[in-house]
C-alpha cells in the first residue's frame, strides 16, 4: 500500500503536483512532480454538476483558469466548480495562467524553460480517472484529498465513488485518502478497511488528539505546519502516527520536520527539497 512505496523516512511531496514547475493540479504538475525527484503528489478530487470526479483545489474556477474570460460564462459569476459539468470544466484553459501570474516567480528566476511554455498553456483540467491512470503507469504514489461537499444531499456519495475509481483503475495501494471532512475518512474506512486514510486538519488540533485519531481509525495525521511545532509531531509519532506536515516551503523548517520524526512534508517546492536532502548524510547515519 501507499507508505510501503515510500522512503520510511524524509518523504518529498509534491503540493498539487509540483505547482511551482507548472500549473497545478494538472498532469504537466504531476510530470514535474516525477522528473525533480520527489516521492509523491498530493492533489485533490471533487464532483462536477453532472458527478464527474475532478481534479481541483478551489471552489470556485477563476484562479486557476480562463473562466472569467470566456463571454459565455460571464452570468456564472462566481464560477463555482460544482455548477459546471464536465464538459465545460475540459473546455477551459487551465494552464495559461500560471505563464502570466508566474505565482512562484519560477518562471522569472529561469527554473521553468521557455520550452515548457507550449505544454504549459495546453494543460486542461484533469479528471481522477486520467489522473489514477497517470499515477499508476509511473507507479507514483498519490496523497489523495476529498474536498468537502457541503451542503450538498448525499455528501458521502463522494467516497463511494473514489473508492470505485479506485479500484477499476487498479490504484487502490498507490493511494493514501485525506480529507478535512473526517465524516468522509470514517465512511472510507467503512467502506475499505485496508486503505489508508490521513486526517487534515488546520487552525487548530482536535482536542486529545492522540484518542481521537485512534477513534477515527486513520494511520497518519495531516496538519497545517503553521499550527505545528517539532515537539507536537514527535509526541504524535511516538503514539504510532505518521505525521505529513503541509505546506512546508521553507527548507530549513522541513528539515527541523524531519529530524523530529515527521514521515513527510508537503511542498511547493519539490525540487528544492529534494536538493536540501541531498546535502544530509542518509537518514540513520547520524
Amino acid at each position: 500500500m501507499f507508505f510501503d512505496l515510500l522512503p520510511p523516512a524524509r518523504v518529498v511531496c509534491a503540493h498539487r503536483g509540483a505547482r511551482s514547475l507548472a500549473p497545478e493540479n494538472t498532469l504537466l504538475a504531476l510530470e514535474k512532480a516525477v522528473a525533480c525527484g520527489a516521492d509523491c503528489w498530493e492533489t485533490d478530487v471533487q464532483q462536477s454538476a453532472d458527478g464527474e470526479l475532478v481534479i481541483f483545489h478551489d471552489d470556485t474556477l477563476e484562479r486557476t483558469s480562463d473562466v472569467a474570460q470566456r463571454d459565455m460564462f460571464a452570468t456564472r459569476r462566481p464560477w463555482p466548480v460544482d455548477a459546471f459539468t464536465l464538459a465545460e470544466l475540459r473546455s477551459l484553459d487551465a494552464g495559461s495562467w500560471f505563464l502570466a501570474a508566474d505565482p512562484f516567480a519560477t518562471i522569472a528566476a529561469g527554473e521553468v524553460p521557455e520550452a515548457d511554455f507550449p505544454a504549459i498553456a495546453a494543460q486542461r483540467i484533469p479528471t481522477l480517472r486520467e489522473a489514477l491512470l497517470a499515477t499508476r503507469a509511473r507507479r507514483f504514489p498519490m496523497n489523495l484529498e476529498i474536498k468537502d461537499q457541503p451542503g450538498k444531499s448525499g455528501v458521502l456519495t463522494i467516497v463511494t465513488k473514489v473508492l470505485d475509481l479506485l479500484r477499476e483503475t487498479g490504484a487502490e495501494e498507490l493511494v493514501l485518502l485525506s480529507s478535512f471532512n473526517h465524516a468522509y475518512l470514517a465512511e472510507a474506512r467503512r467502506l475499505n478497511p485496508v486503505l489508508p486514510t490521513a486526517a487534515l486538519v488546520e487552525e487548530a488540533h482536535p482536542d486529545e488528539l492522540v484518542p481521537y485519531l485512534r477513534r477515527l481509525g486513520v494511520v497518519a495525521y495531516h496538519p497545517d505546519a503553521k499550527i505545528t511545532d517539532p515537539d507536537l509531531v514527535r509526541a504524535v509519532v511516538a503514539a504510532g502516527f505518521r505525521v505529513n506536515l503541509w505546506t512546508v516551503n521553507d527548507m530549513e523548517r522541513a528539515l527541523a520536520f524531519f529530524a523530529a520524526g515527521a514521515t513527510a512534508v508537503v511542498t511547493d517546492f519539490p525540487q528544492r527539497l529534494r536538493r536540501a536532502l541531498q546535502s544530509l548524510p542518509p537518514h540513520g547515519d547520524g
